[in-house]
């Protein structure tokens, strides 16, 4: 007989990677990153594309109290993109919020791969997110572009 100490499944080691796998590092931040920061900030992205959570006690000092900036609330919300099907505490047009590290390596975007480009992701958004949509809207070319910048970086 196995010693389950000793001999670990596939599944346990596929675990194991998940969970110690570190996140994308950020792109190089520059003053035009900084301030596309300072504009999702400023029209309402960072509501639920929360920059920055901090982990609770754990007694693995891997995980204790660590900050992560993952750009996400974890939450539950309608934005307009949900699929129509109910899964354990989501309603049918509610997503949760996805971590934006690591965008500048994703493609394509959206829980189900519909969208190309951040700036159509970013159009996408109704709902709960319509205010931040609307600010983008009104950006001026620069200012949009900063923003989009900023998005590339993470």
């Amino acid at each position: 007989m196995r010693n389950p100490l000793t001999h670990r499944r596939g599944i346990d080691n596929f675990e194991s990677f998940m969970r110690f796998l570190a996140p994308v590092a950020r792109g190089p931040v520059d003053a035009i990153v900084r301030d596309g920061e300072r504009i999702f900030d400023g029209i309402g992205c960072a509501r639920c594309h929360v920059p920055a959570l901090t982990t609770g006690p754990s007694v693995n000092p891997l995980f204790n109290r660590k900050t992560v900036a993952l750009f996400s609330d974890l939450l539950l919300h309608d934005i307009g993109t949900g699929d129509g099907i109910q899964q354990g505490a989501a309603a049918p047009e509610e997503i949760r919020t996805p971590a934006l590290w690591g965008l500048r390596l994703r493609r394509p975007l959206l829980h189900d791969g519909s969208i190309a480009t951040i700036e159509s992701a970013v159009l996408r958004h109704q709902g709960e997110a319509e205010l931040a949509r609307r600010g983008f809207l009104q950006l001026s070319p620069d200012d949009r572009q900063h923003l989009l910048v900023f998005l590339r970086s993470l």
